[in-house]
C-alpha cells in the first residue's frame, strides 16, 4: 500500500480537500439539487453514508461568505462547468444546522441539546443585530433572547424562519438551508418513551422553516429514516422525498464500484475487488450498485484487512423494538 490519507470520521469537505486526503468526488450533486424543481428535499440514507460531507461540501460551494474556499472545487467536476460556477457559487446566503448529536435519554435534555444548537446558530449570525434598522425592537429582543438560551418554546420553533426573513433582509436574497440529521432527535426521543414531545417540537422547527416559508430558496434535509409526512410535514406539499427506492442521487451517497476500482488502484491495497465485493456491496439504488463507504475507508486505513467495520458504528435498538412488536407476518 502506498503512503495516501484516507479520511476516516473527517465529515468536514474543505479539511479534506486542503489537507489532500484520497477523496471521491460527488461534487456534480451540488447540480442536481440546485436544478432539482423540489423547494425542499429530503434525502434518506443509512449511518456513515456521507450525508454530513455532501452537506458540508453544499455548504462551501454555496455559501456567500464563503469566497476564499472558491479554489476548493476548481479541479473537482464541479468546478469543470464554468457557466454553473459563475451563477452559483458562493451566491447564497446559507443556514447550516446538524441534528446529529441530540441523543438525550429525557425530553429535557434534547431540548436544551436543540437550544444550543439554535443560541450557536445566531451567534454565527450575530451580525444581522448591528445593521442600523434591520430588526424591530421585539425582534432584536427574541434574536438576543436566542442567543442567551432564553427564548420561549415559541421562539425556538419560529427560530429558523425568523433567521430567513432577517438574512433577506439584509443581502436581498432568500437563504438556502441545510440541515443535517434531521431525525436523530425524533429516534432518541422514540427509544427513551417522549416521542409525542418531541415530535411536536420538531414539527414546529420544520414546519415553519419548510412550510409557506417565503423568504426559502431551497432545503435540503437529510436523515437515516423517514419520519412520516403526517407526523412532521402535513400540509408541506413542496417536499419531493428521495429513500433508497428512488434512483435518483444514488451516486452520491455511498462508493459506486468504479470508485471503489479507483481507490484501491489509488491506495495499492492487497487486496481484490471480488473480495471487497463479497464483504462490503449489497446495496442498489436503481441502476447504481453501491458499497458501504465506511467499511471500504477502514478497510483501506488497515491495509486491506477485511472486518465488519461498520456492525458496531450504531445501536440498533430501533429495529430492534420494531421487530418485537411486528406481527408474525413481517417476523417471518
Amino acid at each position: 500500500m502506498i503512503n495516501v490519507r484516507l479520511p476516516v470520521g473527517v465529515s468536514d469537505f474543505r479539511e479534506i480537500v486542503r489537507e489532500e486526503y484520497v477523496f471521491t468526488d460527488k461534487t456534480l450533486l451540488i447540480k442536481e439539487v440546485l436544478e432539482d424543481g423540489a423547494k425542499v428535499i429530503l434525502i434518506t440514507r443509512p449511518r456513515r453514508f456521507g450525508k454530513t460531507l455532501n452537506l458540508s461540501m453544499l455548504y462551501y460551494f454555496l455559501d456567500h461568505s464563503k469566497p476564499k474556499d472558491k479554489n476548493l472545487f476548481e479541479k473537482l467536476n464541479i468546478g469543470q462547468d464554468k457557466a454553473f460556477c459563475e451563477e452559483h457559487q458562493n451566491q447564497y446566503p446559507v443556514i447550516f444546522i446538524s441534528f446529529k448529536d441530540v441523543k438525550q435519554s429525557t425530553y429535557q435534555g434534547a431540548y436544551e441539546d436543540i437550544v444550543c444548537l439554535i443560541m450557536e446558530l445566531y451567534e454565527a449570525h450575530r451580525y444581522l443585530l448591528e445593521v442600523d434598522g434591520l430588526l424591530s425592537d421585539s425582534e432584536a429582543r427574541i434574536f438576543k433572547a436566542l442567543m442567551n438560551r432564553e427564548g420561549k418554546p415559541s421562539d425556538v420553533k419560529s427560530a429558523l424562519r425568523r433567521l430567513c426573513l432577517y438574512m433577506y433582509r439584509k443581502y436581498d436574497k432568500n437563504p438556502i438551508i441545510l440541515m443535517d440529521e434531521y431525525d436523530t432527535p425524533i429516534q432518541e426521543a422514540y427509544l427513551h418513551k417522549y416521542y409525542e414531545k418531541m415530535v411536536e417540537l420538531m414539527r414546529g422547527i420544520l414546519g415553519q422553516a419548510l412550510k409557506d416559508n417565503s423568504y426559502l430558496t431551497k432545503a435540503v434535509v437529510t436523515g437515516i429514516t423517514r419520519i412520516s409526512q403526517e407526523s412532521l410535514f402535513s400540509g408541506l406539499n413542496n417536499i419531493e422525498v428521495y429513500s433508497l427506492l428512488r434512483e435518483d442521487y444514488g451516486q452520491y451517497f455511498g462508493f459506486t464500484e468504479d470508485e471503489v476500482v479507483k481507490l484501491l488502484e489509488e491506495t495499492k491495497q492487497p487486496v481484490s475487488l471480488s473480495e471487497i465485493k463479497e464483504w462490503y456491496n449489497g446495496y442498489q439504488i436503481g441502476r447504481h450498485v453501491l458499497y458501504n463507504p465506511w467499511s471500504i475507508i477502514k478497510c483501506l486505513k488497515n491495509h486491506g484487512q477485511l472486518d465488519e467495520y461498520w456492525l458496531n458504528t450504531s445501536n440498533n435498538v430501533l429495529i430492534g423494538d420494531l421487530l418485537r412488536k411486528a406481527k408474525p407476518v413481517v417476523k417471518k
